[in-house]
């Protein structure tokens, strides 16, 4: 009898299609749920990309202000990464802005009021365009007040 018990279990190999297909099962539920947050994740940070060049460039406008650049209320800096003969007072303070969707167009605005810089950006391709859907130009204290979704507007 033990001896009869024992080959049967010693024949028991590998796993049965019906333990094979639960496997796969279980695999693609967690694949469900997997791909969608981790495609949020990516553009999350795309936008929070975009959120911090603003950052930067209001950041390189103060700094410009506070070298000694000429500013007032009409002072306004146009700006395009696809236009190398933009005029851009605050080149200096920053480096080359990089589209996080791709290899677009960056564009922004940065004007002054009261001495405080304000921005617009745009980028092309993106799903942030910054300052359009608030009626204007915003501050920084605007973008480290505001979640991501109230800065970038679609």
């Amino acid at each position: 009898m033990m001896k009869k018990w024992l080959k049967q279990t010693k024949n028991e190999k590998g796993l049965t299609l019906v333990e094979l297909l639960a496997v796969v099962v279980i695999l693609g539920i967690i694949a469900a749920i997997a791909v969608p947050s981790i495609g949020n994740i990516i553009e999350n940070s795309k936008k929070d990309s975009a959120i911090s060049n603003a950052q930067q460039v209001l950041n390189a406008a103060r700094l410009y202000a506070a070298g000694g650049g000429e500013i007032d209320d009409e002072t306004t800096i146009d700006y395009s990464n696809t236009d190398e003969d933009a005029d851009n007072l605050i080149a200096e303070y920053h480096e080359g802005l990089v589209n996080p969707w791709g290899d677009g167009e960056v564009t922004y605005t940065v004007e002054f009021e009261g001495g405080s810089p304000l921005i617009e950006m745009t980028y092309s391709g993106g799903k942030c365009d910054i300052g359009q859907g608030t009626d204007g130009a915003v501050n920084a204290q605007f973008l480290s007040s505001n979640s991501r979704d109230d800065i970038c507007s679609e």
